[in-house]
């Protein structure tokens, strides 16, 4: 163990540290969507967006365990997003509409984005998809405007 603080750290200094860092590890994991959360927070502060809420069709409703959804409607003061959760060859596939034609849908997992146009009837869809937390930025739908994303959900 180093005698003054100024040397440097020598392989018991390290082992007590990599020690340090496996019990805080077991007691404290970092939250598995923390990096994502935070990921989330600076580009939606970089870019202004709007942010789209959780339909609350489902208010009072309450369940003892998890449950899962295969449609979840979004909602914020210029658009509405209902996103539908279905399988196809037993892949995930996901199928949109949003409030309006060629207006571009990005769906969003971790670094990768994926982004499509919706057709005239505001239809969207996106296959094959990897389950996992995925979100949807929707670019301005009028000139000037501001983008939406919506908060994070698990597929």
């Amino acid at each position: 163990m180093t005698a003054h603080p100024d040397e440097p750290m020598d392989d018991i200094d390290l082992a007590i540290l990599g020690a340090l860092r496996h019990t805080l590890t077991l007691a404290d994991p970092v939250p598995p969507s923390l990096v994502d959360d935070i990921e989330f927070s600076l580009s939606l502060a970089a870019m202004n967006a709007e942010i789209a809420l959780l339909s609350d069709d489902l208010v009072g409703v309450r369940a003892p365990t998890a449950e899962s959804a295969d449609s979840v409607t979004f909602t914020s003061s210029t658009m509405t997003l209902m996103v539908v959760i279905g399988r196809d060859d037993g892949q995930l596939r996901i199928d949109a509409w949003v409030s309006g034609g060629g207006i571009t849908v990005e769906l969003i997992q971790g670094a990768d984005r994926m982004p499509a146009v919706s057709d005239v009837n505001g239809r969207v869809s996106w296959f094959p998809v990897q389950p996992g937390l995925a979100r949807f930025l929707i670019s301005p739908i009028t000139s000037g405007g501001r983008p939406v994303i919506t908060p994070a959900i698990e597929l």
